[in-house]
């Protein structure tokens, strides 16, 4: 499975756009709140993923040659929807790797192909529970980004006061900048919930809307579930056929 790489371009349909120019103070904010949109949409994709188990190794440490020493200088982990693959080369590190995965992070489908040094690490389909508390996690994390946007709208509000007491801020230039900050707020706050809400629905959790603006947010799932579908693979290149040139 290739890797996500969230930026502007792949996220393009999200970025808010205006057809008049932003005063500057809306456009900083405006960047803030894009750079934490792209975050937020990054963290919630990966939550519950194969790339969050693929970080649970990296403070361990096995013991090669009576020494302790860090997993991850040892082995190379790629991460599948629904298992990990390691790549061991040394028989000290792979037996260290088998009793952490089994005793410490309590995985018990591990499969070992000596002839490959490949040890590949199955996880188990989540029960109800943890679709719950996945869900809840990630509905937490959509308030999380809308308190951030709240924040920064603050230290904004904070600086154009400033302005205004030095007198190098119009009232009316402050008041303006407040509305185009509102518009900013109401169209990323939007889209995190309706990425929320398409990721909830993905883990299979049954939620249903309960005020006339869930039902706005729902209606409009299915221009993001997209973003929760996996990359297809790049076609390999054909290798070329060098022809000896015939003299």
């Amino acid at each position: 499975m290739k890797k996500k790489v969230f930026d502007e371009d792949y996220l393009s349909d999200f970025m808010y756009e205006t057809e008049d120019e932003l005063r500057s103070y809306s456009d900083s904010y405006e960047s803030r709140a894009r750079d934490r949109f792209i975050a937020y949409v990054d963290e919630i994709y990966n939550m519950g993923s194969a790339d969050e188990f693929q970080k649970m190794y990296h403070a361990d440490k096995v013991i090669v040659k009576k020494k302790n020493r860090r997993l991850m200088d040892y082995v190379e982990i790629t991460a599948f929807k629904d298992r990990l693959e390691i790549i061991s080369l040394n028989d000290e590190v792979t037996e260290g790797l088998i009793k952490i995965t089994r005793e410490e992070k309590g995985f018990d489908d591990i499969r070992r192909d000596p002839a490959k040094n490949l040890i590949t690490v199955v996880f188990p389909e989540m029960d109800f529970n943890q679709i719950l508390e996945l869900a809840d996690a990630t509905t937490a994390k959509q308030k999380q980004y809308e308190r951030t946007l709240n924040s920064v709208k603050m230290q904004t509000g904070q600086q154009l006061k400033s302005g205004i007491e030095k007198e190098y801020i119009e009232q009316s230039d402050a008041v303006k900048v407040s509305k185009e900050i509102e518009r900013i707020i109401e169209h990323y706050v939007t889209y995190s919930k309706i990425l929320c809400v398409a990721k909830v629905l993905r883990l299979g959790r049954k939620i249903k809307p309960e005020t006339p603006e869930d039902e706005i947010i729902f209606s409009r799932v299915d221009e993001v579930t997209w973003v929760y579908d996996d990359e297809p693979e790049d076609e390999p290149e054909e290798e070329a056929i060098e022809e000896e040139m015939v003299m």
